[in-house]
Formats: C-alpha cells, structure tokens, sequence
C-alpha cells in the first residue's frame, strides 16, 4: 500500500512538472501560475478557518502586505528577489503577531470584525501613503526573480516551475504541521477548547503561532504575484479578496488538507471566466457559498473523502467475503 502511495505521488508530481509543456498558450500559463499562487493563498486561510475554527476575513491585508514589502525591496532597496521574498514573509510574520495577539481573544463575529477592520486599515495605508506605496497607482516596474545573474524567470513557464517548488514546499511543512501533535490539539481545540486548556494546554500561544504562520504563507503568496505581474496597487487587496479567499476554502473543503487545491482551481477559473460579470462577481459567490454550505458543508474534499471511503469500505467488505470463502453472498 505504502509503494503505491509513493507511485502515485511521484506520478502526479511528473504530471505537475510536465503541465508547463501541456499548456503552451500564454495566457492558460498565466492561469495556471495564479491558480498555484491561491493554492498557497488557500492553505494559509485553511490552516486558520479550516482547522482552528476562526473566521478570518483580512486575510487579503497579509497578501498585499507581502506584495508591498517585496516589490518596494527591489525597487527601492535593490535587494535580490530571495530577500525581498523572505522579507515578504518576515513582514507577514510581524504583522500577524501585532493583529494576532489582541484579535485572537475575540470569538465568534468579533474576531472576524476585527480582521475586516485590518484589511480595511491596510487597504486605506496603501492607497493614502503615496511617497511609500505610490497611492492608488501603485507599483510598476517591479523586476522578474534574478537568481545572481544566471537565472532569470521572466516567462510563464520558467515562472510556473518557481512556484511548483514554493507551493510544494510549503505545503510539505503545511501537512506536517496538521499531522504533528501541535496540529491535531489545534483540531481538538476547535471541536472543545475547554477540554483542551483542562489538559495544560497553552491555547493562546498555539493559536497565536498558527495565525502567524498562515499570515506568513499570504505573505509569501504576495511576493510571488508582485513579481509575476510587475505591477500592484491598492485595489488587488481589498476585504472583498479575503471574502474570495474564505470561499476558495469553504469550495475545496476547510479543514481538508487537499481542499485548498480544489478551491484554487475553482475560484481563479471562475475569476476568469466571469470577469466578464464583474458587478455581479460576489452575488455568483454569494449564492455558491450559501448553497454549498447548506447542501456540502464538507466542499469538494468531502465529496471525495466521502465517495472514496465508500469505495474502499465495500472493497474491504468484499476482501472479507472472498477471505472466509462465502461466495454465494457476491
């Protein structure tokens, strides 16, 4: 069982490499890179809302926070992209901290008011402060990632293979983090924080640091799409990202490890395909996110856990069956 695990991951990891040379348009490459970014973007909500039970909704602000560090890094510092990234994700971990500790006490709506009030804040800060974030025109001219003079990804391909490894890097930390002790108290915290905290358990330490690690992975997402696009401002971040990013979440299955891919692919081919409906983007999501929550709660991961424990639940009937040699109940 364990060699087929392994067959099928490396399987699946040949076709992600070989998808660059699949999609040879342009464009799709754009998309696909975009849907790698909200993977990542994904992830970070999903470790908040899907595991710890917390409804975030500024998850953008660390998004465009990660952007803007990185992008003004380079611009302005002339700093290499690999610092500018990593103090990208340093900015996210400050700040999540700083947003983290006095929200974290809140429950329930409070919480999430209070993080639509950072995302608001922030969205205001890089608008208004023009010296520093060039005010509603943004950011231009922000340079490809530069690897010391010998590698420079400035195509949609080269590019895709950069985030391939970012995304599957940080979703091999992300997994262990879920499956390691600390993940599965965060799991029974959100379930019975009484029990939890009865048992000596530092919940507000545990929460605080996997806030800050999932504001790290939004951050990290900004850097990426700085540098892919060359170009941000203010309006790529506002409270109505973090409500797209909520339902990438509720889509793929919170509290799902794989329900971050799901969503991501749901949510930018849907970006894409209804741009055109701008006005009417958030009813559409509206009315997906109510029917999804009332008819499937557990989104697109759950549907699949769901069919696949069915399936194996019968295979393992009919291995009994086969075992005591009842052949006359097929």
């Amino acid at each position: 069982m364990h060699v087929k695990k392994v067959g099928k991951n490396i399987a699946l990891l040949c076709l992600l490499l070989a998808l660059p040379y699949l999609i040879t348009n342009r464009y799709d490459q754009h998309i696909l890179n975009m849907i790698l970014i909200y993977i990542i973007l994904g992830m970070s909500l999903n470790l908040v809302f899907g595991y710890t039970g917390l409804l975030s909704l500024g998850h953008a602000a660390f998004y465009g926070i990660g952007a803007y560090v990185s992008a003004l890094a380079t611009t302005q510092l002339g700093l290499p992209f690999l610092v500018s990234f990593f103090l990208a994700g340093l900015a996210g971990a400050i700040f999540g901290v700083l947003v983290g500790f006095p929200t974290l006490k809140l429950a329930g709506p409070y919480f999430a008011m209070a993080t639509i009030g950072f995302n608001k804040i922030v969205e205001m800060v890089l608008m208004n402060w023009d010296s520093v974030t060039g005010g509603p025109a943004g950011i231009s001219g922000i340079p490809y990632p530069d690897f010391f003079g010998i590698c420079v990804l400035d195509s949609e391909k080269s590019y895709f293979y950069l985030l391939a490894v970012v995304m599957l890097s940080l979703f091999f930390i992300y997994r262990n983090l879920i499956v390691s002790h600390a993940g599965q108290t965060i799991i029974a915290m959100r379930n019975d924080i009484v029990a939890v905290q009865a048992m000596g358990v530092n919940s507000p330490l545990l929460r605080i640091s996997i806030f800050t690690i999932s504001t790290v992975y939004a951050a990290f997402a900004g850097s990426l799409y700085a540098h892919m696009v060359n170009y941000i401002a203010p309006d790529a971040f506002p409270v109505l990202e973090s409500i797209t990013l909520l339902i990438l979440v509720v889509i793929g299955g919170p509290g799902f490890l794989r329900g971050p891919f799901y969503g991501a692919v749901v949510i930018v081919l849907a970006n894409e395909y209804l741009q055109y409906l701008e006005s009417f983007n958030m009813l559409i999501y509206g009315l997906a996110l109510m029917v999804l929550l009332i008819l499937l709660p557990s989104g697109i991961a759950g549907i699949i856990e769901s069919i696949k424990s069915k399936i194996f639940k019968r295979r393992g009937v009919l291995d009994y069956i086969r075992e005591v040699g009842i052949e006359e109940m097929k």
